[in-house]
């Protein structure tokens, strides 16, 4: 639904409609949704962090085949125990065409979808059931082409700073994405210490794999790397700034509570030697600069 003078007394509203350049969007938006994705001709972003499969096999439909579908979203264990994220939306939109790309960024929070460079909708919704039609969201659709690509280079530096899964690791995942939900759900309904105990074992299992999502085949320096870029690029920081801002943007790869070892390399309890390692690296290549009288690291 978009809101406009006939529903909404706001100022903003007023100047707001389907003709403008910027529209508000209330709850049930799912219509103005489907314009957006009928009208790409090219690419198609969705960022969002949670997705069921309904709605993706949804929102395909409103798509051209030809259209190359980019989807940046949190790929956690927690998310898909908890059937807030369906792995198998995911595969569905990997296959939308052979220029589909899947993207893992675990703290991913943002909700935000850009059909070609030319409209784009920013909202509090997901792209799931609830979201679309049932839950009080809000946003605004903009078609201010030079906001639009303002917020298209905004969802590529999150990009480069998640990982791409390959169609062949969405499908190990999904194969899981069952066995984790039953299990959750039976932990959930019954009190007795088994089935609790038997959702942790398969959760301790399942974490790594849909942590190792978020790293794919890149090098601790690649991975913190792009991180440490993404802070800098605010401005100069010390090292303590860097490392808080990192530890939030990559909680996964950050956790002091455990040991990780992700493609030879170790994160969690070891995160804080990587991203030293990641700033000396980017140094050496030129790439970063540090002050040694400021104490600041810097992007060249």
């Amino acid at each position: 639904m978009s809101v406009t003078p006939d529903t909404w007394e706001g100022e903003t509203a007023r100047t707001a409609g389907a003709g403008q350049r910027t529209q508000l969007l209330g709850p049930g938006w799912r219509a103005e949704l489907a314009d957006m994705a009928n009208s790409a001709r090219q690419s198609m972003v969705v960022a969002v962090p949670f997705i069921t499969y309904s709605a993706a096999v949804w929102f395909r439909r409103q798509l051209a085949p030809d259209v190359a579908l980019v989807t940046l979203t949190a790929i956690r264990a927690e998310a898909v125990a908890s059937s807030a994220l369906d792995v198998t939306a995911l595969v569905h939109f990997a296959e939308q065409s052979e220029k589909a790309r899947v993207f893992a960024l675990p703290n991913l929070h943002a909700k935000v979808f850009i059909a070609d460079e030319k409209v784009a909708i920013v909202t509090s919704g997901n792209l799931t059931r609830a979201g679309l039609d049932t839950n009080l969201e809000y946003g605004v659709m903009l078609r201010d082409p030079s906001i639009v690509r303002t917020i298209r280079d905004d969802m590529n530096s999150f990009v480069r700073l998640g990982n791409q899964v390959s169609r062949f690791a969405l499908g190990e995942l999904a194969s899981i994405e069952t066995d984790l939900r039953q299990a959750r759900r039976k932990a959930d309904e019954d009190a007795e210490h088994e089935p609790r105990a038997r959702f942790r074992t398969i959760m301790r299992g399942a974490r790594p794999r849909f942590v190792g999502a978020q790293v794919g085949n890149r090098s601790a320096n690649s991975v913190f790397g792009e991180a440490i870029r993404f802070v800098l690029a605010r401005g100069p920081q010390p090292t303590t700034a860097i490392n808080e801002e990192v530890g939030r943007l990559l909680p996964d790869l950050c956790d002091d509570s455990e040991e990780l070892v992700i493609n030879g390399e170790r994160y969690g309890k070891r995160w804080k030697h990587g991203v030293r390692n990641a700033q000396q690296y980017l140094k050496r290549k030129g790439v970063v600069t540090y002050d040694a009288s400021t104490k600041l690291w810097a992007l060249r």
